[in-house]
């Protein structure tokens, strides 16, 4: 799928280079720079029995821009926010694939893979507000009817 990138690394350590540099060196100076981001969160997880609607408005700009939420990994569906900073790294399916939506709608992409009970299990936990704006930069391939054996019952929709 065109959505999902296979070979892409992510890193959590940068090393940055200086670009002074005196003549006579024969190398660069290269430095591990550990940031502290125990700021506190500007849109904190709210409370799991808050209705959606009653969720605070996160201006689109705000989610889209990496800078504006203090490099936190946010993911819309049915434009509702999630924080998945601290769950990424043990989605079972992987943090790439939560990453490679960071600031963008995945909400067909979501659905095709999980369930409500998915969502209450896990996902109601993540929610820090909502937004209206945040398109998903993939569309959503056409979906076949029949597919299932005629009487299939999915308690979970």
């Amino acid at each position: 799928m065109g959505w999902l990138q296979l070979k892409r690394n992510y890193t959590a350590t940068q090393f940055y280079t200086s670009p002074a540099k005196p003549k006579d060196a024969d190398s660069e100076h290269v430095e591990y720079a550990q940031i502290d981001t125990s700021q506190p969160l500007r849109y904190p997880p709210v409370s799991e029995d808050l209705p959606d609607n009653k969720l605070p408005l996160i201006p689109a700009s705000t989610v889209i821009d990496k800078n504006s939420r203090g490099d936190r990994l946010w993911i819309v569906m049915d434009d509702i926010i999630y924080d998945c900073t601290d769950f990424a790294s043990s989605h079972p399916g992987g943090s790439t694939v939560i990453q490679s939506f960071d600031g963008k709608d995945c909400s067909w992409q979501f659905w095709r893979f999980h369930t409500r009970k998915h969502m209450r299990d896990s996902g109601r936990a993540l929610r820090i507000g909502r937004t209206k704006g945040v398109e998903n930069p993939y569309k959503e391939p056409p979906r076949y009817v029949g597919l299932r054996k005629i009487g299939y019952i999915d308690e979970d929709w």
